[in-house]
Order: C-alpha cells, then sequence, then structure tokens
C-alpha cells in the first residue's frame, strides 16, 4: 500500500519510498538494543487515519502503530496477524477470517470483529472520500455503494461473533490474503473515530493503535518534525518487538540527510542523486551501502478532463492523442534517469521490473513491455500534426512537482528545455509546490501535466493496472481508454481471473492499450542506494506496501 500509493519525486532519508501497507512480521525473542534506531522521512506526516492515507510517510506510521488481518512477513507471504486464521471457500467467494483472543486497542478497549465490519463500511462510504477504497471493490456490494447506490450496511462483510467475521467477494481474488495487510482494511474504534470526527487522525492523540508501535508523549502533533515510537504494550505479539523505541525526524534535504547520517545522528540515508551517490558510496565508517529496489514508477499524468488546466488551449492539447504521443516520444528518458536518479532504469511501462513473475519464470515487466522510445523527429511530425488539429500554432503546459526533493526540481528543469528544443511552440511553465500540495492538486485535476509515482501495494501487477480503471481514486488525468478498461475487465473477472497465464495476457493488453493512447508517460522504475548503520539490525525493507517493517529493528 500506494499502495501502496502516490508518493514524492526524490531521496528518501529513510532510504526509500513506495505506497502502502504490506509490512513483515518479526520472528524470535526481543533483543535489547543499545540505544533507540534513528531513521527520519523527508516531508511531513500528512495523516494517521488508516482509511484516508494515499501516501508512502504516513502509511510508514500508519502501518508500524495499526494492524490488519495480516501482515507481510520477510519472505513476502501474507501470514496471519490479528487474525489467527484466514479460510477462503473452495470457490474462492467466501472468505472466513477468526482472530486471536484478547485483541485490545492502546486505550483498553477489546478489538473485536465489528471493529472491522465497521472500518471497511467507513472506507467505502463515499462520503468518507477514501481513495483507497477501490481496493475493496471485489467485495460484494462496495461497487455500488461507493457509486451512491446502496447503504454501506449492504457491504459483503459480516460479525459472526466477537472474535470472527465473513468476507464475501463478488469475484475470486487471488491476491485477497495481501488486501487484508493494506491500511484501507485496517479495524477502527467506532466510539474513538466518531469522537474526533474529522480530526481523527490528525494528531497521534486523536488515534487509536493496534500495532506493534505507539507514539510517545505528544508523539506527532500534526505539524512537528520530529516524534517517537515505543513499544505498543498491548500489541498481541510485543514479544518480538525488538526495540522499545525508534526515533523519528523529518530532514526535507538530503544533503543535511547525509550530514546527519555521518555524525551518527541518522541510521540509514538515501542516495538517490548522482551527486549525492558519487560523493558518498565510498563511505565505509561503520557502513553498508545497501540497493533498495523498490517496486515504484515514476511516471508523467496528462490532465484529459478538460478542466482545471491553465488554458483552454492546454486542454485542448492534452486531450489530442497526436500531441500526447508527441510527448511522450519527445521524452529522453535515458538521459532523465542518468542525470537524475542513482541505480534506477528507464520505465518500459506502468509496471515496475523485479515486483511479479510470469508463470515460466519471466519479469513481469520484461513480458509486458512497450516500445517507448526517443524519437524527437517523429515526436515532432505528431506534434504539428496535433496543433493543426486543434487549430494552434502554440501551446503552454504546467508541470507540476514536488518542492520537496531536488531531484523532483532537475527532471522539471531538463524536461522544460528538452520538450521545448524537440517540440517547436511548446512552452513548459514549472510549478513546483509541497509534496501534500502535489497531491491535492492531482487528486482535483489541477494541473496540466503532473509528475507522480506509484508505489505497489503488493506483489501482483493489478496493484498499479487498477490505479487507472473505473471508479479509480488514483486517475488523476481523467482518461477513458475502453481497451484498457476490456483488458482490465478480462482480467478480474472469471475465468481469467484464476488462470495465471490468461489474466497475465489480459494484464499485458492493458499495458498495451496505455501506450496505443499515450494515456500516461511513464518515465523510470525506481532502485536507491542507501547508506546504513553496520549495527542496524532487523530492518526489513519490502519493495511493495509498507517500506519499512520496524517491528525487528534494532542497533546492535
Amino acid at each position: 500500500m500506494k499502495t501502496w500509493k502516490k508518493v514524492t519525486l526524490g531521496t528518501v532519508a529513510l532510504g526509500s519510498a513506495a505506497l502502502l501497507a504490506a509490512c513483515g512480521s518479526g520472528s524470535g525473542s526481543a533483543s535489547k538494543s543499545s540505544r533507540a534506531p534513528q531513521l527520519a522521512i523527508p516531508t511531513d506526516i500528512t495523516t494517521l487515519d488508516s482509511s484516508m492515507a494515499t501516501d508512502t510517510y504516513s502509511n510508514i506510521f500508519i502501518g508500524n502503530t495499526e494492524e490488519g488481518a495480516t501482515r507481510v512477513n520477510a519472505e513476502g507471504k501474507a501470514v496471519p496477524a490479528l487474525a489467527k486464521s484466514v479460510e477462503a471457500s473452495s470457490d474462492g467467494l467466501t472468505y472466513t477470517i477468526k482472530l486471536r483472543d484478547g485483541l485490545k486497542w492502546s486505550n483498553g478497549d477489546a478489538l473485536t470483529a465489528k471493529d472491522f465490519v465497521y472500518a471497511w463500511q467507513r472506507a467505502v462510504n463515499p462520503k468518507t472520500g477514501s481513495q483507497y477504497a477501490y481496493l475493496m471493490a471485489n467485495i460484494k456490494g462496495a461497487s455500488e455503494i461507493m457509486a451512491s447506490k446502496a447503504d454501506p450496511s449492504t457491504l459483503g462483510i459480516k460479525q459472526v461473533s466477537d472474535t470472527e467475521f465473513t468476507v464475501t467477494l463478488t469475484t475470486p481474488t487471488p491476491y485477497f490474503d495481501f488486501l487484508l495487510s493494506q491500511s484501507v482494511y485496517y479495524p477502527l474504534n467506532q466510539k474513538f473515530v466518531e469522537k474526533y470526527g474529522k480530526d481523527y487522525g490528525t494528531s497521534s492523540d486523536k488515534t487509536l493503535y493496534s500495532g506493534p508501535f505507539v507514539f510517545k508523549g505528544k508523539g506527532w502533533t500534526g505539524t512537528n518534525g520530529s516524534f517517537k515510537l515505543v513499544k505498543n504494550p498491548d500489541y498481541w505479539d510485543k514479544k518480538n518487538v525488538k526495540s522499545d523505541e525508534v526515533d523519528y525526524q523529518v530532514v526535507k534535504n538530503p544533503n543535511t540527510a547525509v550530514q546527519l547520517y555521518k555524525q551518527g545522528k541518522l541510521d540509514q540515508v538515501g542516495l538517490g542523486t548522482p551527486d549525492l551517490y558519487n560523493a558518498n558510496k565510498g563511505y565505509t565508517k561503520n557502513t553498508k551501502l545497501v540497493k533498495l529496489k523498490e517496486a515504484t514508477t515514476d511516471y508523467i499524468e496528462y490532465n484529459q478532463t478538460g478542466k482545471g488546466t491553465s488554458n483552454p488551449t492546454a486542454a485542448k492539447a492534452l486531450q489530442n492523442k497526436n500531441i500526447r504521443e508527441a510527448l511522450n516520444l519527445a521524452t529522453d528518458r535515458a538521459t532523465i534517469v542518468a542525470q537524475t536518479t542513482a541505480g534506477s532504469t528507464v520505465a518500459t511501462g506502468l509496471t515496475p521490473a523485479g515486483m511479479a513473475k510470469t508463470s515460466d519464470g519471466t519479469d513481469f515487466a520484461e513480458y509486458a513491455a512497450q516500445p517507448y522510445t526517443y524519437d524527437p523527429a517523429k515526436a515532432k511530425t505528431l506534434w504539428e500534426k496535433g496543433l493543426k488539429e486543434i487549430g494552434a500554432t502554440s501551446v503552454n503546459l504546467s508541470y507540476e512537482t514536488d518542492a520537496d526533493s531536488p531531484t523532483a526540481k532537475q527532471q522539471a528543469d531538463f524536461l522544460q528545455t528538452s520538450l521545448a528544443k524537440n517540440l517547436p511552440g511548446l512552452t513548459i511553465t514549472e510549478k513546483i509546490v509541497p509534496f501534500q500540495q502535489r497531491l491535492k492538486d492531482s487528486q482535483n485535476h489541477q494541473f496540466d501535466m503532473v509528475n507522480s509515482l506509484w508505489g505497489g501495494d503488493y506483489a501482483e501487477p493489478s496493484t498499479f493496472l487498477s490505479l487507472f480503471i473505473k471508479g479509480s481514486g488514483y486517475n488523476d488525468g481523467g482518461f477513458v481508454n475502453p481497451t484498457y478498461q476490456a483488458a482490465w475487465d478480462k482480467a478480474s473477472t472469471l475465468p481469467d481471473v484464476t488462470n495465471d497465464d490468461a489474466r497475465n495476457a489480459d494484464y499485458k493488453a492493458a499495458e498495451k492499450a496505455l501506450y496505443d493512447e499515450s494515456s500516461i508517460n511513464p518515465i523510470y522504475f525506481r532502485t536507491t542506494p542507501a547508506l546504513r548503520n553496520t549495527a542496524m539490525k532487523g530492518l526489513q525493507f519490502n519493495s511493495t506496501g509498507l517500506n519499512y517493517d520496524l517491528k525487528g529493528v534494532y542497533i546492535k
């Protein structure tokens, strides 16, 4: 989990960025740390509301202070967490979930099946506005509820007892165990949530916890740049939480983060830019250089809604297929990767390399690769044709990205110059805004072109290819691609949904549909090198879902 999610473009002080709430479980008895691990994020937490979170950084804390029925372990398997068992019927349409005995919220309240029912109904209720509710689309009644055609109480989740509930799906979902680990599937204490209403999750004292850690003292106030997590004494598996405390700070400048690391004030730091990497890759004092292969794709979205763009000509331009294709062909991805990243690779589609494999062991990204190429001559021809079709001789397009990252600014500068050079009559106006503002503008279609990243929520192509389906809250460009939707419909319904080869073929067709219509512009698949303190042990990095599971981390 988004994914899980939209994330900032740039170096992550902790070492990675990718969307939502899958995470790993610790094992063995707790070890006493010599001190608290010291980690950082490059931007502020947005929310602790598990129904509402969409970004990686918020979900690092949600995923480590709360928990779902399952949790993804170090081997990448979804294993029981708050649940002691998750059993599917023979037809894959009904799940019976039995909870562990004696589960508690951090305020001492009993955690029961009722809390799951409430949380899931709240998530799909359109009044809540959860962007991650789409992950529940296969639950019976969810689509109708999200379309305001049915009451949330009709959702296919039923409490059997305090420790058991059942879930009815509309179609078999082979990855449902992984979905159960996503933060939108976490339980919520109805009484506590309703006490704070819209303020729930806006600070740590207005949030309730069920996971390995809780916030210490005042914790996160909504604006402060440092906070501490401490072991949750009411967590069911507290014996396997290896640190009594984990300290965090917000460090927005990557160079500052590197200096803090060398001063012993951070235990891991990302080297996401070529300059940072080349200047620090040889640092060896109590340090190991690690390469964090993230299931994350950087891509550009085009606003095709006809609304929210900077001017009427821009709206017409981005609705024109020839102009979108020209922009894609004029994008020099290899140079962007070389100049602005350290270790990433040129994107060949939406679904990143290293995340999923086909039945014969082929990387899905290789199997489904599309011929995204850099061809300035063809781009110019299509550009001129598109301009003629919309009755214009020039176009000014805004390009929005994150102010929190120097890497994002470098990419914006490169595109501003190179696209204008390859496409005569094009002017790119940079719009550099804070991370949270970029998220809001994306969600509200208030952009022409926007740079986005998505990190996989689970290790299956649907975590990417469901982004732009009908009803998804993540189709920020608002495009309509019938061929793409048809391919998704085949992949997500019988008979293909239960046939791996057929499902992957449908996914490949969806990737081709995105390419054929130039619906988006994939730039690169991200890998982030990082310096890690050799005394820090047990920090579990997940390429999908929750990037960092803190349950087993400690300083030896």
